[in-house]
């Protein structure tokens, strides 16, 4: 089981970035975690009225923000039938990314829990704040989508917690995997949550076509019928591989399913996870060494920029938790 004893969740106080407030305190509040709540300010001399004139510090500036702000974010969680958590809010200057990261590393977290998409320039630049946290995290980045799929967005109102929209509805969390050490640590998580909500898993592993390898060589080339020889004994490889994480998972008394499909990883994972309605994909940041390990990572940043459910992003932890 994953042992999250401390949370850290960046917020801007726009709507998609309290939602996912929302979903760091009940999953505080399931694992007994501390809840750090982090609220950057790029340019406190832009950002705050009155601060463009030059006349206070930033301390000064601090100061007279802080106190509005922090009510304000405490007011959201003492709200209705919220759970009680331990919080630290604080606050930061300077880029968004490089701040949360670096508070990550001074507190330990265990894990970040954000918003896809905040308050910025664009919509694009917003974006891009949670997937360069994704790729510089020390601990796993739990990225709430609350804009891209309308009927998803509408119910996200009503949870109490991660995948707690009604008891009696499937939950599902798609687990892509590389059979990386990245990649089966991911499937720890995956299985351990699945445990916790009671849902099911979806173990996918995507491999490159077999016809684009004949591309290559070309089917009157020297060795082409070994390619396919090999080619199949990767298939058979990929399928044993992936029954044993099913297998796994079914040992913890969690249901699994498997599909092996052949294509372009970042298209077929999506398309999976939107024709099985998931409610999480869990994925590693980083696969093999070398190419492979550039690939994996791009993978996982393309699926937490266009997915339609939250991801969450496994890398191996900088420090022991």
């Amino acid at each position: 089981m994953i042992n999250l004893k401390m949370i850290l969740c960046p917020i801007d106080l726009s709507e998609s970035s309290m939602k996912a407030l929302g979903y760091a305190q009940a999953v505080a509040a399931r694992y007994s975690a501390m809840l750090t709540v982090i609220y950057i300010l790029e340019n406190p001399y832009l950002d705050i009225p009155g601060g463009e004139t030059g006349a206070f510090t930033f301390g000064e500036i601090v100061d007279l923000y802080k106190e509005e702000r922090e009510e304000t974010i405490l007011d959201f969680l003492r709200k209705g039938d919220a759970p009680a958590v331990k919080v630290d809010v604080i606050f930061r200057e300077g880029v968004r990314h490089e701040k949360i990261v670096e508070v990550a590393r001074e507190i330990k977290s265990d894990m970040i829990i954000m918003a896809s998409q905040t308050r910025g320039s664009s919509t694009l630049s917003a974006g891009h704040t949670t997937e360069r946290v994704v790729r510089l995290s020390p601990c796993p980045v739990l990225s709430i989508q609350v804009d891209k799929d309308p009927k998803k967005n509408k119910k996200s109102g009503y949870l109490k917690d991660l995948m707690d929209i009604n008891s009696t509805e499937k939950r599902t969390i798609l687990l892509p995997t590389d059979f990386s050490e990245c990649s089966m640590l991911a499937a720890e998580y995956a299985i351990s949550l699945a445990k916790e909500y009671k849902a099911e898993i979806l173990v996918l592993h995507v491999m490159e076509r077999a016809a684009e390898i004949s591309s290559i060589l070309g089917n009157d080339m020297p060795g082409y019928g070994a390619v396919l020889v090999y080619y199949e004994d990767l298939l058979k490889s990929a399928q044993n591989q992936v029954k044993e994480i099913c297998d796994i998972a079914a040992e913890k008394g969690v249901k699994a399913d498997q599909r092996v499909i052949s294509g372009n990883p970042r298209h077929e994972i999506l398309t999976v996870a939107d024709s099985k309605n998931v409610d999480m994909i869990v994925i590693g940041t980083h696969g093999r060494r070398g190419l492979s390990r550039l690939i994996q990572g791009s993978v996982a940043e393309a699926i937490v920029r266009h997915a339609r459910c939250s991801i969450l992003s496994i890398r191996k932890p900088e420090y022991k938790v």
